[in-house]
């Protein structure tokens, strides 16, 4: 996703990222919104993109999610894969 310009931008970044930190923790909307403190309709609007939070409910979804709070609102990065000659697979013509 290219860096986020417009509040609009901010508020896409901020749902997708909710969406895979909660899958990569494996929990439900109603648990992560239990362990946040926050209430389950919240969490579903910023899913969906149509919330709009603010930094208290952000950390404490970080908090929740045991990941920073930059996890939530940066851009993912692009890891470089270094393959080494002869490291790679081997493709035949």
């Amino acid at each position: 996703m290219p860096e986020a310009t417009t509040a609009a931008d901010v508020v896409a970044l901020i749902s997708m990222s909710l969406r895979r930190e909660r899958a990569r923790a494996g929990l439900t909307l109603t648990e992560l919104a239990r362990r946040a403190g926050i209430a389950k309709s919240t969490l579903s609007q910023l899913e969906s993109g149509t919330g709009n939070p603010s930094l208290e409910t952000l950390w404490a979804l970080g908090l929740a999610l045991g990941v920073p709070l930059s996890r939530l609102v940066d851009p993912p990065s692009h890891g470089i894969r270094v393959i080494r000659a002869g490291e790679g697979p081997v493709m035949h013509a």
